[in-house]
């Protein structure tokens, strides 16, 4: 069985299509834990409707403290050999389940990854299929520190449930799902991870990560998940601080432009981007190498670039509210 494991939370407009999409799957073998928290519009009520109707939704409802600790409620009550994720907010192909569990088997895989659709009001965009690929936990951890296909979020994986024993989604950090899918892609034999899209990923306006507050706490989230992956695999030890050198300049980008920006916390990335570039032994392609000039000495040219490229993004793809 899959247990599939949804948070829900003040998404009236959006949960109905998310449960009947995960309902729908042509693998029928699973159970969907919806984790309701008591919020401001008709969410609960409506998945208390679907969970009457149908005996393989289970209902978790009350006052979670937060996203993490929702989501380990919801893995303590799975009961299936497997489990996977699907935001609240966004739906999945009737099949995808039933590949990710094929390719499981096909390559004796301990984690699947499928490809997305990228929702917005105006338009959709996807993953480029193509065939799958194999990996190792290294050249896994690998592909997210590369920006390069899939990253360290949940609900595009199918995981075998016993990789969950001893890690708990941390109540005390924000991000909390890369700093545990790097240790679930660390623990995992193999992972297959095909590109055909299958989950359909709703990009949303409002995104809390460019407020300043979260601008911090993306980072610290990143320094967790650089300490554990360098640890585990000190060959990555390169991709790790190119990857932390990328996530310095958007965190500069973003305060930035943000309403209230932290000068104290731009000092602090900026001298995290000066030590980087300055390594020798660091390669750094020179579109990054010319973002972090101006992350050191040109800000208001880097203020402007980025105003620009959200503008022009905003108008070419309409979020959903």
């Amino acid at each position: 069985m899959i247990s599939i494991i949804m948070i829900v939370y003040d998404v009236e407009r959006y949960v109905e299509e998310s449960i009947k999409s995960v309902l729908a799957q042509t693998y029928k073998d699973i159970e969907l834990i919806v984790v309701a928290d008591h919020g401001p519009d008709r969410s609960e009520e409506i998945c208390r409707k679907y969970a009457k109707e149908d005996p393989r939704i289970k209902l978790i409802a009350g006052d979670a403290k937060g996203i993490a600790d929702a989501r380990n409620r919801g893995i303590a009550a799975a009961a299936g050999e497997y489990i996977g994720f699907v935001d609240s907010d966004d739906y999945i192909e009737p099949d995808m389940f039933e590949t990710m569990l094929k390719n499981i088997e096909k390559y004796n895989a301990d984690i699947a990854i499928c490809g997305r659709f990228y929702e917005y009001e105006n338009t959709t965009l996807k993953d480029e299929g193509n065939e799958p690929a194999v990996l190792t936990a290294r050249e896994a951890l690998a592909v997210t520190l590369g920006h390069d296909g899939f990253f360290l979020h949940c609900w595009d994986k199918l995981f075998r449930a016993k990789l969950f024993m001893g890690i708990d989604f941390r109540t005390d950090v924000t991000v909390e799902d890369r700093i545990v899918v790097d240790r679930l892609l660390a623990r995992a034999n193999r992972i297959v991870y095909d590109p055909a899209p299958k989950y359909h990923f709703r990009e949303r306006s409002g995104s809390n990560s460019k407020r300043s507050g979260m601008v911090r706490k993306n980072i610290q989230a990143n320094v967790l998940m650089e300490e554990f992956v360098c640890d585990a695999f000190p060959e990555l030890g390169r991709e790790c601080s190119r990857f932390m050198l990328y996530e310095y300049i958007t965190a500069i980008q973003n305060e930035l432009v943000c309403d209230r920006p932290n000068r104290n916390d731009i000092k602090e990335y900026a001298s995290y981007v000066k030590d980087a570039v300055s390594r020798k032994d660091l390669p750094i392609g020179k579109g990054l190498r010319i973002k972090a000039f101006m992350a050191l000495y040109l800000r208001p040219v880097l203020k402007n670039y980025t105003k620009w490229r959200q503008k022009r993004s905003a108008a070419e793809l309409v979020r959903f509210p």
